[in-house]
């Protein structure tokens, strides 16, 4: 199904996002945003850890309110902690931001970070990595999203945000971002609070060349990733005029792109499709691939320009 020959992404000048799927490396599943009694989750460190563990995932960041948790104890094998942070402050039109920085060691002080740029920057002077937690439940607006920079990314699934109040699907500010320039990745987080209610449905997949923190902050910084809540996505290839892309099995998947431009494949009726190929629109600028399962539950490939 394939066609012409694979577009090397470094050719065309991309500096920080790139295919995971040609990449080397391994697959680790990762929540990237988390909570635990050192703020206002229900679990303690030890217990969150052993939840997600016993869930099948491979690493956990806890994003604290303020509060970088620091996990004592022997690493678990085949198990990444990552010490992370949740920031907020900086006023919208209608909301507020919420920075999530992953990677970092430092307690943040709330007096000297009291706008989101100020927190997104002390989050890379630390080494970490930052996104925009919730930029739908926060009320952001793609003008919000763009005010702001050196964030890799943006949450396009925060589980409590859906189960709470309807507002956890942020992929139309991702599009809305892409669509006019901005170069960032989407990520997949549950937010978890309380199991067996926002725990464990929401989650980030991540391509790194082992499972070590400077192999996954480096793998976030460059977008090697994609978002999902169930659906996986095999294999993706952009080529000179088509994409391909492999999944489990899917009643739609979508190629979304520019405003008025992409395409819809719907599996007829008792039937699912597992493999796609579309042509590239014209004069498209990006273009990403959506997988929705016969559940529901969907997944959002990586950008590629």
């Amino acid at each position: 199904m394939n066609s012409g020959k694979p577009v090397s992404l470094a050719r065309k000048g991309v500096s920080q996002l790139v295919n995971p799927f040609e990449l080397p490396g391994q697959w680790y599943k990762a929540n990237l945003h988390a909570h635990s009694t050192n703020s206002d989750g229900w679990l303690s460190p030890q217990h969150a850890i052993r939840t997600y563990r016993n869930g099948g995932f491979h690493i956990l960041a806890l994003t604290d309110h303020w509060k970088v948790t620091h996990v004592r104890g022997k690493p678990e094998e085949g198990f990444l902690y990552l010490q992370g942070v949740e920031l907020d402050g900086g006023r919208t039109a209608v909301g507020n931001y919420h920075i999530i920085g992953i990677g970092v060691d430092a307690q943040p002080e709330r007096d000297r970070l009291p706008s989101a740029q100020d927190q997104i920057d002390w989050v890379v002077a630390q080494g970490g990595v930052a996104f925009l937690a919730h930029p739908y439940w926060s009320g952001l607006s793609a003008e919000d999203c763009l005010a702001l920079h050196a964030y890799a990314g943006i949450e396009l699934y925060n589980t409590g945000c859906e189960l709470e109040i309807a507002r956890g699907f942020s992929f139309v500010h991702w599009d809305d971002l892409l669509s006019r320039g901005r170069r960032v990745s989407g990520i997949g987080v549950d937010d978890g609070h309380r199991p067996a209610f926002d725990m464990l449905q929401g989650w980030t997949m991540i391509k790194a060349l082992d499972l070590t923190e400077a192999a996954v902050l480096e793998a976030l910084r460059n977008g090697a990733c994609y978002a999902s809540t169930g659906p996986k996505i095999l294999d993706l290839q952009l080529y000179e005029s088509k994409i391909f892309c492999t999944c489990s099995p899917a009643r739609r998947i979508a190629l979304v792109s520019n405003p008025t431009r992409g395409h819809v494949l719907h599996a007829r009726l008792g039937e699912r499709l597992t493999d796609a190929e579309f042509s590239l629109p014209a004069d498209c600028t990006y273009v990403r691939i959506q997988i929705e399962d016969e559940h529901g539950r969907m997944a959002w490939g990586p950008p590629l320009f």
